[in-house]
């Protein structure tokens, strides 16, 4: 996925998909709002989620503790999305010069 053509909601998709796999659950069944500790996702399952939404929305070197400052999918997809919009806004300078 191209990220400057994702919105709030493909985020949220991506995330909730991948904290559905190392749940172990059915995406349907995962609650956007209940922390991933809820569905006893612990350090290494936050990795691969990590991983698996850097690839699925093409960002890189997110913070480690990107997750655990987020502890949701709702919470999570909004920063994720913030940072997303933020690196696709060119400079208020660029091309100026």
């Amino acid at each position: 996925m191209n990220s400057t053509h994702l919105t709030l909601d493909d985020v949220k998709d991506v995330l909730t998909k991948a904290v559905a796999a190392e749940a172990g659950i059915p995406p349907e069944e995962l609650s956007t709002d209940l922390s991933f500790t809820s569905y006893g996702l612990d350090s290494m399952a936050a990795l691969t989620v990590g991983m698996e939404v850097e690839d699925a929305c093409g960002l890189s070197d997110l913070p480690v503790d990107l997750l655990w400052d987020h502890p949701t999918v709702d919470s999570l997809a909004e920063a994720l999305w913030k940072l997303m919009t933020a690196e696709s806004v060119p400079a208020a300078t660029d091309g100026l010069r």
